[in-house]
């Protein structure tokens, strides 16, 4: 009985030395980030960013950005994928952005949104389409200076070399209209 706790002693001991050589065979590759993460000059970045727009002190946005990057110099934000939600005084979702980046003022909640903006005006069924869209909520004002295409409930389209309307979307102005011109209604 002593002989064979001695061997399995022995052969136990035998077993963690060559564990411990094996595992010390040379360094293992720890996984590290991409390039291009690397060279982010951002001080923060935050994943699934949650924010509000507020003017004098009422909520009239909120903005989700699948990636957002804040830098300790600016009161910008970059933002990547990027969804803002405008509301009316009453709390209702009165209009939806899209776009595949923009940037947040965060002293003035000031907007730019970029590439692929889509806003939408939900139960109208009515849309512009723009290359970039500008938001303040300070002069109650949302517009493109850019070429913009308006498409209406029953499918119209108003193409236009820039817009702008007011947050309830009842003064929407359209620089050289082609298309569908009539009473613009948002």
């Amino acid at each position: 009985m002593i002989k064979s706790c001695f061997r399995l002693r022995i052969g136990f001991t035998s077993a963690c030395l060559l564990a411990a050589l094996v595992a010390c065979e040379g360094p293992t590759e720890s996984p590290t980030a991409s390039e291009d993460l690397q060279n982010i000059q951002a001080d923060n970045v935050i994943f699934g960013m949650v924010s509000y727009l507020t003017a004098k002190g009422v909520r009239q946005g909120r903005i989700d950005a699948d990636t957002a990057y804040v830098y300790n110099d600016s009161a910008t934000v970059k933002l990547r994928r990027m969804k803002v939600v405008f509301y009316d005084e009453d709390g209702r979702q009165r209009a939806t952005v899209t776009a595949d980046r923009g940037e947040l003022e965060q002293s003035s909640d000031r907007m730019v949104a970029r590439g692929n903006v889509v806003l939408t005006i939900p139960g109208e069924g009515e849309k512009v389409e723009s290359a970039e869209l500008k938001y303040d909520p300070d002069r109650q004002l949302i517009w493109s200076d850019s070429a913009s295409v308006l498409t209406r409930e029953d499918g119209s389209v108003t193409r236009g070399s820039s817009f702008q309307s007011d947050l309830q979307f009842n003064n929407v102005k359209v620089e050289k209209p082609r298309g569908a011109i009539g009473e613009i209604a948002f």
